[in-house]
């Protein structure tokens, strides 16, 4: 049996973990770099950003991991901001595994839990992996009734320390063809992943944080 006095607290309480961890992304997102990226509208109304993060795994720490022949594991996710301020209204996500097969002397690469890949160098493995190259970003009608600018801020996270974060993002990287280009903050996993973009945090392997210039609205 159940009361509605425990459950309107839980409410309550999921309210307000909600309302810290967008403050907090506020906070974080303040002091992000920026980074080159460039955004197109299709005619269909898709967004489409192209930027990469190299560097996520072009450093000491995830490349002697690759060396050794050890699986790695990239997870992007981008938070689609109103320039003027305030929370974010959309989210995108990617992500990819990648294992040196040191016999073979190659890579095997999968990208959003697609079929695998082989490609012979970190040249392969960047355009699978790291070189976002005309990314869905989010919908025309998730930006519409928002007549400002934005931007893009984004957090990569190599070889993840939570089995739930690596579900969630799985989850939304293997969706359906034709669902919804981009995750607004009516749907669960946004909520999710909000609160899981603060700076500082021993949440991964290796970690990226950045934003994007501001592009206009549709």
């Amino acid at each position: 049996m159940t009361s509605c006095g425990p459950r309107r607290s839980g409410a309550l309480f999921v309210g307000l973990v909600v309302a810290s961890s967008l403050s907090l992304l506020a906070v974080a997102r303040a002091a992000l770099p920026m980074r080159t990226a460039t955004f197109a509208w299709t005619k269909g109304g898709t967004l489409l950003g192209t930027f990469n993060y190299r560097d996520a795994i072009n450093n000491s720490v995830i490349a002697k991991k690759l060396k050794d022949g050890l699986e790695v594991r990239v997870f992007m996710r981008g938070y689609v901001y109103p320039a003027a301020g305030g929370d974010p209204i959309a989210l995108t996500a990617a992500s990819c595994k990648v294992a040196y097969q040191l016999w073979d002397e190659v890579y095997r690469v999968v990208r959003n839990g697609g079929a695998t890949k082989t490609v012979a160098n970190l040249k392969g493995v960047y355009r699978l992996c790291t070189d976002m190259d005309g990314l869905p970003i989010a919908d025309k009608a998730t930006l519409n009734n928002n007549p400002t600018a934005y931007y893009l801020a984004v957090k990569v996270e190599v070889n993840p320390m939570s089995a739930q974060t690596i579900a969630k993002i799985q989850q939304w990287v293997t969706r359906p063809a034709g669902a919804n280009t981009s995750i607004g903050p009516g749907d669960a996993l946004f909520a999710s992943f909000v609160g899981v973009f603060m700076k500082n945090l021993a949440t991964a392997d290796y970690v990226v944080d950045f934003q994007t210039a501001a592009f206009p609205p549709p």
